[in-house]
């Protein structure tokens, strides 16, 4: 396969690369132990190189070293695969970005990408914005995903075979607080029970994870959190933990979630789009399957639906086809670009909420991304059409919240903006209604 020569046209800004480059320019020779050294003392301080800018702001570089062909980051401060640069007779790849200190992602790299159809074969596809790449093309480094070797936050184990994508995360000193399983380490994972289950109606099978948070108080009443993208938030993320030590630190009554998995890749694409069949499933199988195997009643008035990208938007469509079974909503970045057939609206959720007529209200957590913009520069962007939908719901009378977060299109926004939701919904104020009741009923 042919590629063309490692592209070297763009100049760190990096203070730290710049020495490195003014120490090998006056020590040739010696430009292999400058090279050992600097490798060294990344593997020692971790990667990537955060250098701070003002109170705002840091430069970030991420790094990669000795590929042979080309380097691409997979996620990070972007909304695309974006490139990364040779510093020239040496082995150090680099991406540079200016990134406010809020920032929270993951992100993971593309080494030595096959040449699919030609796209490659130009001198820096990067410094050249008016080349197309194919979906085909884009694809590709999926087979060639690695994971930040000088970072050791990372979700899954590095030896890890659950086929899940594991990710090198980041956050910046005033990223979010939020309670990250890998901090307690040492807590063993709470029981999650796994199922099969079978739906007539899609004519497939799927497997669901059942969690159930211990309860402090026997007389509390449990939330039931139902999330789309299953194994992504139960395995990836560890979310039951994070749950667990929510509702014993106090911040949450006790709360029992529901993972939904598709059944593949393929099937969550059709699925998690709104039709007809899925509507269906939800309503008239999934729901009363819930309600048969969750493990406590179910409270339809604090029935929480979660998703995330193609799983927020199929949780703020069927939240309005299922007012009376779905009291609390969580779309995280939906895809409300998504219409069903074109119109002057920039979203069909738009089009579908404005053609309600008076529906039951709902409380509505909405989220989208600081760098969820658009790479055709058009308002069919997550960031675009989130806060549009968010007043759409208002216009019909639902309590709304929306949030922006400073990251990307990544679990690691997503682990932190689902916690918001859920102690914005049912945090200290609804915990302090519970403690007063039972003080009353105790006297």
């Amino acid at each position: 396969m042919e590629y063309a020569k490692a592209c070297e046209e763009v100049a760190p800004q990096s203070p730290k690369l710049i020495e490195l480059q003014q120490k090998i320019r006056k020590n040739p020779k010696q430009s292999k132990q400058i090279l050992h050294s600097f490798w060294q003392n990344i593997s020692l301080h971790g990667a990537p190189l955060v250098e701070p800018i003002d109170a705002q702001n840091s430069r970030v570089t991420f790094l990669w070293r000795g590929a042979k062909h080309n380097v691409r980051i997979i996620g990070g401060p972007s909304n695309d695969h974006e490139w990364l640069t040779r510093i020239a007779q040496t082995d150090i790849w680099f991406k540079e970005t200016i990134v406010n200190n809020q920032f929270i992602g993951s992100y993971s790299f593309a080494v030595d990408v096959p040449n699919v159809d030609g796209y490659l074969s130009h001198y820096c596809p990067q410094l050249n914005p008016k080349l197309k790449e194919s979906r085909t093309q884009r694809r590709t480094i999926v087979q060639v995903q690695k994971i930040e070797p000088y970072n050791p936050r990372h979700y899954l184990p590095l030896n890890d075979t659950s086929g899940l994508r594991n990710e090198s995360y980041i956050a910046l000193h005033n990223a979010p607080k939020f309670i990250n399983p890998h901090d307690y380490a040492d807590r063993p994972n709470p029981e999650i029970n796994s199922h099969r289950m079978d739906s007539q109606i899609l004519a497939n099978q799927r497997m669901i994870q059942i969690y159930q948070s211990p309860q402090k108080h026997p007389h509390q009443e449990y939330i039931t959190a139902i999330f789309f993208d299953g194994t992504q938030y139960a395995d990836l993320l560890n979310v039951p933990k994070a749950l667990d030590i929510l509702v014993e630190q106090g911040q949450l009554p006790p709360i029992q979630a529901i993972f939904v998995s598709a059944p593949n890749n393929e099937q969550r694409s059709k699925e998690l789009t709104p039709n007809t069949a899925s509507t269906e499933f939800f309503g008239k199988e999934l729901l009363p399957w819930i309600d048969q195997h969750a493990p406590n009643k179910r409270n339809k008035q604090k029935t929480v639906l979660l998703g995330s990208s193609l799983g927020g938007l199929s949780t703020a469509y069927l939240a309005l086809k299922y007012p009376n079974e779905i009291s609390h909503a969580v779309p995280l970045s939906g895809s409300f670009w998504w219409q069903a057939i074109p119109s002057n609206l920039p979203s069909g959720m738009s089009k579908i909420i404005r053609e309600q007529n008076n529906p039951p209200k709902q409380h509505w957590h909405i989220s989208a991304n600081s760098f969820e913009t658009s790479r055709n520069s058009n308002d069919l962007s997550i960031l675009g059409t989130s806060p549009r939908v968010a007043e759409d719901l208002k216009a019909q009378g639902h309590e709304v919240l929306y949030k922006n977060y400073v990251g990307g299109h990544s679990y690691a926004v997503w682990q932190v903006s689902l916690q918001d939701a859920l102690l914005h919904f049912f945090g200290s104020s609804d915990l302090d209604s519970f403690e007063n009741n039972l003080r009353k009923m105790q006297k």
